[in-house]
């Protein structure tokens, strides 16, 4: 790993790159998942609708390889993030006043994908540069510890935002309810895109190329070629069970938004405390098995947890399930998102990431597309309490766990094997915490 110090605006930029994460998570979780789902359900939305609702932000990372080419063009990083941000996140204000545009209700739905689909147009780019532009600055042997930190306390941010708008959806009448919770994510949006601009850019190492071959290079790559081939497995297994979760808690369980709310409360406080210490464990062993845990738990638990909640109408399992989603995504999140900087050279590294992002964003959309028609028919194949949501469940599980066969192959440097960083890991060593050596 590369040993270089951090300097006084690295450090700086840092500590404010957690403090803007915070204000865009607000904007990141009242702009999806429960808020955004029930804005869908109050308009009637179909499967089909909701399954867009996770499919289409990913087509829009196609776009990634022309944000990368005008990057390097451009040089101004920056900038360019703090631009998208600006036109990507406000136009979430057209969904927060969609009822006051004359749209008939029937359309509803349709025009807040539009809006999505536009946001998310900008949205994919900026997470790509934005990926490229920390791997720059981040030093390598302290990435994971950061990344985990980050990931943790903007967790918490997460968390007691979750409260707010749960309780203030279940107390105000629709569609009022979502409008203001919308309207207050803008305005968040927008902070941490003004914060975007106090940043430290370091320069971009690598030569600036022609379109063909930002999109030929990194495929060139064996290793990166596997890396892909995993990545895509996996975000396809996610993407076919994601976007209905929130509607199973709220038609099948019965939740109300406090109390789905609740389990993001959970799975937030759990996260500060195991995205950290993940991230430690992945300094030390690397990231390959730290995300093979990670992904053999997310396949197996977690789909698991949500069809035995519905079939024991229980949702005190749910519960459990927030936990687990902490654990899971504490190790495979920041693991998958550094095991992507690894596999990727310094040189050029924002042209790696742009196809990174454009395979997943391919793999997540036609997942998504086709995980609609495919609930609709698995509807049509009940048995007592089990339902077609717990058959796409059991179908995601398939999809994630195969994802494990390539991820087997991705070769990274100086990671320990998964059967030794689980023999590191025994529960009996060290009272438990080995990770805090």
């Amino acid at each position: 790993m590369e040993h270089h110090p951090i300097t006084a605006a690295i450090r700086r930029t840092m500590r404010l790159s957690i403090i803007e994460g915070g204000f865009s998570q607000i904007f990141l979780l009242w702009t999806t998942g429960s808020v955004l789902i029930g804005y869908m359900h109050h308009y009637d939305a179909s499967p089909s609708h909701l399954a867009l609702v996770s499919s289409v932000p990913m087509l829009a990372q196609v776009l990634s390889p022309l944000a990368a080419w005008g990057s390097s063009l451009w040089g101004k990083r920056r900038l360019l993030i703090a631009l998208l941000a600006f036109i990507g996140r406000g136009l979430w204000f057209l969904a927060a006043i969609a009822p006051q545009l004359g749209i008939p209700n029937e359309a509803m739905p349709l025009f807040l994908i539009l809006v999505l689909a536009l946001s998310s147009l900008f949205q994919s780019s900026l997470g790509t540069l934005w990926t490229a532009w920390m791997g720059d600055m981040i030093p390598e042997d302290s990435r994971g510890r950061y990344i985990g930190l980050r990931s943790g306390i903007v967790g918490i941010v997460g968390m007691f935002a979750s409260l707010a708008s749960g309780w203030f959806l279940d107390r105000v009448a629709a569609p009022l309810n979502f409008q203001l919770v919308l309207g207050v994510a803008v305005v968040s949006a927008l902070i941490a895109a003004i914060m975007i601009m106090f940043h430290y850019d370091p320069p971009p190492q690598g030569e600036n190329l022609n379109f063909k071959e930002l999109l030929s290079i990194p495929l060139q790559s064996q290793n990166f070629r596997r890396f892909l081939l995993f990545a895509a497995l996996l975000h396809f297994g996610v993407f076919l069970g994601a976007p209905f979760v929130v509607p199973y808690y709220l038609d099948n369980l019965r939740m109300t938004f406090s109390q789905i709310a609740f389990w993001q409360v959970i799975a937030s406080f759990v996260s500060l405390f195991t995205t950290s210490l993940w991230g430690r464990v992945a300094d030390k062993a690397g990231n390959k098995g730290v995300l093979t845990i990670g992904v053999f738990l997310m396949g197996l638990l977690l789909p698991l947890s949500w069809i035995m909640a519905g079939l024991l109408q229980n949702i005190s399992v749910i519960w459990v399930s927030a936990v687990i989603d902490a654990i899971v995504w504490g190790a495979a999140g920041p693991a998958l998102f550094n095991l992507a900087l690894a596999s990727s050279p310094k040189e050029n590294r924002v042209i790696y990431i742009a196809m990174y992002s454009l395979t997943i964003g391919i793999a997540g959309f036609i997942s998504g597309t086709l995980a609609g028609p495919l609930l609709t028919w698995l509807n049509h194949y009940e048995w007592g309490r089990w339902s077609g949501y717990h058959s796409i469940f059991s179908l995601s599980s398939l999809v994630r766990l195969s994802s494990l066969i390539p991820l087997y192959y991705v070769a990274e440097v100086k990671a320990w094997r998964t059967r030794d960083l689980l023999r590191y890991m025994r529960p009996w060593r060290n009272l438990g915490f080995p990770w805090r050596q």
